[in-house]
């Protein structure tokens, strides 16, 4: 595969996950405001247990078929990509069968587990997304493998579209019979998204069947057994779902700790909610919304990579692997700065019905959490990387670390009522800063490769930098003169112009990266004259 390929296929992913992003934004912020913080929670707490199930199949088994199917592609056996595909279908339908049953009949036991006995109900309304998907994620990493990124971006936006439609409507006709019942709603809207974006894709599979087809029938290959194919799913992809369970485990101890450990510490119920809820809900959807392009990245990374290594091409593989490295702290540096600099007017201007102590306490979550970002960027595109080159235990080990010390810093920090639930946001900054970190140190360190300091690092630091500087300033001008809306939404705007210019005058990019992405060559021509 070309490097070309696998730039365009993150350009792909990326534009469409921001997209996602701005539609879940229109569902997720609306959703707050009418239910209030206190059915939020209901909301929030189940997404933890429900990750640590889907963690599996939505994680290490499309890992594992994109790189298994990019392998085969590489060497011309389309043939024994599309075997890899039909059994990982055959295994995902069982496990999501499976995990769907377990958490619609375990709701009970599950919800009795946190602090919210009534969230029983959004146990239940999630479980049968499970099932679907489980399904998806044959489809997507079958598609994906073959650097076809179309079908999953255009099953991610309409996935988005059916939650805002079906969930936000039912949210809102049931809240009259409580918060617990909203949220209910809203997550029935969910899985009633994932069995859309499941049909999608499927229709999108269907019509590039006989493309398919053509390619399966162009060499002949020893036929694999479904035991065989399985075990080497599992192989790759048991490692990768560990550490992909690694978050979600965490964020099950966040789901049964905090409001916990709040009450401990003189919080009232409703105020433990509330905060819970400003934590999760309004500052986490926030922070998490950069890591969408480096998730798409490094998706397409770990097909490109393991494609260089099936060739034998280890000079490839540097070149892929520091391009990702630099795009990631070109993306995160940036997003960190802004949310930093602007995590008040955002707050205000997303969610209004805050009262001012929540607004203050969700303006230091953010400011706290911001910082995560640079590093949260990291850990995803390094991740990808080390998986491409078939080291699938090392991110595991590494945000295991993470995950370990969150969980420490956590309980010692929160426990201390002038910190409370600012702790939390603490410990997931100090998880992510340390598995990034090993994760920069091991891959530098098995591939030898050459890391230009200012290059890499400094030069989307002072452009960060400066862009922070100068969107604070012109907040403050702004504000004076027009709404806080305007004046955040007219400060960010100049802040990505500023930005964008210094990325063309420092020349972030060499001609050989802007050569793979699309629109580089009239870029290129801006930066390099030529």
């Amino acid at each position: 595969m070309e490097k070309k390929s696998f730039v365009k296929g993150a350009a792909i992913l990326a534009g469409a996950g921001l997209l996602v992003k701005l539609i879940g934004a229109v569902y997720r912020i609306p959703l707050f405001n009418i239910v209030g913080a206190e059915g939020m929670s209901y909301y929030e707490v189940v997404y933890p247990y429900y990750s640590a199930l889907l963690v599996i199949s939505s994680a290490g088994l499309p890992t594992a078929i994109s790189k298994m199917v990019a392998e085969r592609v590489t060497l011309n056996d389309y043939r024994g990509a599309h075997r890899i595909y039909r059994s990982a279908l055959t295994l995902l339908f069982g496990l999501g069968l499976l995990t769907s049953f377990l958490m619609f009949f375990g709701a009970d036991i599950l919800s009795g587990s946190t602090a919210l006995p009534e969230s029983d109900l959004s146990f239940k309304a999630l479980a049968p997304s499970l099932l679907f998907v489980s399904v998806m994620c044959a489809y997507r990493g079958y598609l994906q493998g073959l650097q076809l990124m179309t079908g999953t971006a255009v099953s991610q936006v309409l996935e988005q579209a059916g939650k805002l439609a079906v969930g936000f409507t039912l949210a809102a006709k049931m809240l009259p019979l409580g918060p617990q019942y909203a949220a209910m709603g809203a997550l029935i809207g969910v899985s009633a998204s994932e069995l859309l974006a499941l049909i999608v894709i499927y229709i999108f599979y269907r019509r590039r069947k006989n493309e398919f087809s053509g390619l399966r029938n162009s060499q002949d290959s020893p036929r694999r057994s479904f035991g065989s194919i399985a075990s080497g799913l599992l192989a790759i992809a048991v490692p990768v779902s560990i550490g992909a369970s690694i978050m979600p485990l965490t964020g099950i101890a966040d789901s049964v700790m905090i409001v916990r450990i709040l009450l401990e510490i003189g919080f009232s119920m409703e105020n433990a909610q509330a905060a819970y809820a400003i934590l999760r809900s309004s500052v986490m959807s926030l922070i998490n919304m950069p890591a969408v392009l480096t998730m798409a990245l490094a998706m397409s990374l770990v097909p490109a990579i393991s494609s260089r290594m099936a060739e034998k091409d280890y000079k490839g593989v540097k070149r892929n692997a520091l391009t990702g490295m630099k795009l990631a702290l070109i993306i995160g540096l940036p997003c960190a700065a802004g949310l930093y600099v602007l995590a008040g007017p955002i707050l205000d201007m997303l969610y209004p019905k805050l009262t001012e102590e929540q607004l203050m306490l969700g303006e230091s979550l953010m400011r706290i959490s911001a910082v995560g970002v640079i590093f949260l960027s990291l850990v995803q595109t390094l991740t990808g990387i080390i998986q491409g080159m078939g080291k699938q235990v090392v991110p595991v080990v590494n945000l295991l670390i993470g995950g370990i010390l969150k969980v420490v810093t956590m309980m010692l920090l929160m426990r201390i009522p002038e910190i409370n639930i600012k702790g939390a946001a603490v410990s997931t900054v100090v998880c992510y800063t340390v598995a990034g970190l090993l994760d920069m140190v091991y891959m530098v360190g098995k591939t030898k490769m050459r890391v230009n300091i200012i290059d890499v690092f400094l030069k989307p630091l002072f452009s960060a930098v400066i862009m922070a500087v100068s969107v604070s300033l012109c907040y403050k001008a702004l504000l004076a003169a027009i709404h806080t809306t305007f004046a955040a939404l007219g400060s960010v705007l100049i802040g990505v112009a500023i930005y964008g210019i210094l990325v063309i005058l420092l020349k972030m990019f060499s001609r050989e990266d802007l050569a793979s992405m699309p629109g580089g060559k009239r870029l290129m021509r801006i930066m390099y004259g030529k």
